[in-house]
C-alpha cells in the first residue's frame, strides 16, 4: 500500500513539476520528467496515511522554442490517503530556466487516486513575472523513483 501512495504522491509531486508557463496567451503542452528525492509517509491511524514529497523535474516543452522548455527544479506536496484508499493531495514548485528565471506553479489532485490533476501559474521572476494560466495534468509512473507528467493547458 505504501508504493502505491508513494506513486500517487510521486505523481502529484510531479504533476507540479508539470510545466512553465510562456509569457503570452496560447495552448501549451509538455511532459516533466521527474525524480523523488524524498517520500516520508507517516501513518496518522490504520489505513490513513499522511505523505511529504520532494522531487527535481526537468519539463520537456511539445514546442522547443517555448521559454518553459528544458527549466528544471523542484516541487514538494503533501499527500493524503483514507482506509478507503482516496488520495488527495496538493503543492507547490519552482523552476529556473538557464537566464536564472523562476517559474512557479501550484497543483491539486482532482480524480482521488492521485494520477490526475490540475495546476495554475503564479508568476515567478524575470520573463515569468507575470504569468498566469491552467494546466491539466496526468501521472505515468516509470522505472525506480522516476514519473512522466504529460500536461496541456493555456499559459499567459
Amino acid at each position: 500500500m505504501y508504493a502505491r501512495n508513494e506513486l500517487l504522491c510521486l505523481g502529484m509531486l510531479l504533476v507540479c513539476t508539470t510545466a512553465p508557463v510562456s509569457a503570452l496567451a496560447a495552448k501549451c503542452s509538455g511532459t516533466n520528467i521527474n525524480n523523488v528525492v524524498s517520500w516520508e509517509p507517516t501513518e496518522i491511524s490504520k489505513g490513513t496515511t499522511l505523505a511529504t514529497l520532494r522531487a527535481t523535474s526537468v519539463t520537456v516543452g511539445d514546442d522547443p522554442a517555448a521559454p518553459y522548455h528544458l527549466v528544471s527544479g523542484e516541487c514538494i506536496g503533501s499527500f493524503l490517503t483514507t482506509a478507503e484508499g482516496k488520495t488527495t493531495g496538493s503543492g507547490s514548485c519552482a523552476r529556473r530556466d538557464k537566464d536564472g528565471d523562476v517559474l512557479n506553479e501550484d497543483w491539486v489532485v482532482t480524480d482521488g487516486t492521485g494520477g490526475k490533476g490540475t495546476g495554475k501559474f503564479v508568476g515567478g521572476t524575470g520573463k515569468f513575472a507575470k504569468t498566469s494560466g491552467s494546466l491539466q495534468w496526468e501521472f505515468t509512473p516509470l522505472a525506480g523513483k522516476t514519473s512522466a507528467v504529460k500536461w496541456s493547458g493555456n499559459c499567459q
